[in-house]
């Protein structure tokens, strides 16, 4: 008995010596403040004069209490309290912050399909007329209007040979080659004088030719434009091994023009058609159908003479040749 009794002895000094036989115990319970009578109640009071070993204390049981509970004031119910609304704003906060990610990148998103989208309307070019079919090729363009096709290198060389209605054109289209625009000239007057320019052109081009009003006004017939329209083409086109186009733009009717002229003009132009559908490498371009409404002219197109036209008429002449050379060749 005496051996088992000093070995339990010394096994308990062993367990005192270590530091975490001392240590307080975790307070893992909280009392709200309808139970904390509880510490200061005589009824839950008990007072101790030995401890368990017989050894004299002077200790009560509410101090037990305090070591296995945590008293819980109107503060630290306040607190608890803090920290739910703070724990739930903090959730409605983070919810926020992903609800505006999710808005901000579908912005984003948007912003960049609407981007692509004009970059390609841009690419695109405005829609060709009606009747016309545009084929786009790694380096050709396929151009079927009147029921011609062209087959027509991208970005190639573009002239203009025009009377004194083209006159500002370089602005509005920067990038021709070259623009001759030459007043009061006929078509029998750039046969002979302006022609020969194109001989210096090698390789493939485009020609516009917008030539004829002065005829008109002269009084020739319209057989008689058709066919000094003609012999222009064949000298604009002379000599030339690779494709060289020429597109021919209709005569513009005016505000002076009376009941023969008008005939005239729309005889011509209509002439004008057949013989570009029946010569090789050769379109018409109907121009004259842009200054008409109900077989009317607008007046708002012309400046007060009734002969040329004013900012507003340049423009939609410009815009419809910039518009059929995107289409016809790609040229920007």
């Amino acid at each position: 008995m005496s051996s088992n009794k000093k070995g339990g002895d010394e096994r308990f000094l062993r367990v005192q010596k270590d530091p975490r036989f001392w240590e307080m115990p975790e307070r893992e319970r909280k009392i709200d403040k309808r139970f904390q009578s509880m510490f200061h109640d005589k009824r839950f009071t008990e007072k101790y004069t030995v401890d368990k070993r017989g050894r004299p204390i002077n200790q009560t049981s509410t101090e037990d209490l305090k070591r296995f509970y945590n008293v819980s004031s109107s503060e630290d119910e306040d607190d608890d309290e803090e920290g739910v609304k703070s724990k739930k704003k903090k959730e409605v906060k983070e919810e926020l912050v992903k609800v505006e990610i999710e808005v901000k990148v579908e912005k984003e998103v948007k912003v960049e399909k609407e981007v692509k989208e004009s970059k390609d309307v841009k690419a695109e070019g405005p829609p060709p007329e009606r009747g016309v079919r545009v084929i786009e090729e790694d380096e050709l363009v396929r151009y079927t209007a009147a029921e011609k096709t062209f087959a027509v290198r991208k970005g190639l060389p573009v002239y203009l040979l025009a009377a004194s209605i083209c006159q500002g054109v370089e602005e509005q289209i920067p990038h021709l080659t070259a623009a001759y625009v030459h007043p009061d000239t006929f078509l029998a007057r750039s046969l002979e004088q302006h022609a020969w320019k194109f001989d210096r052109v090698t390789g493939e081009a485009l020609v516009v030719v917008h030539i004829g009003t002065d005829d008109v006004a002269s009084g020739l017939s319209p057989a008689a434009i058709v066919g000094q329209m003609e012999a222009l083409i064949d000298r604009i086109q002379h000599g030339h091994a690779e494709p060289l186009y020429v597109a021919v733009c209709s005569i513009l009717p005016r505000l002076v023009d009376n009941q023969r002229t008008m005939g005239t003009v729309r005889d011509t132009n209509r002439r004008f058609h057949e013989l570009c559908r029946r010569k090789k490498d050769t379109i018409h371009l109907p121009t004259g159908k842009l200054f008409l409404h109900h077989r009317q002219i607008i007046q708002n197109y012309f400046t007060g003479d009734g002969v040329h036209l004013n900012v507003e008429g340049k423009k939609v002449l410009f815009n419809y040749l910039k518009t059929f050379l995107w289409h016809f060749c790609k040229h920007s």
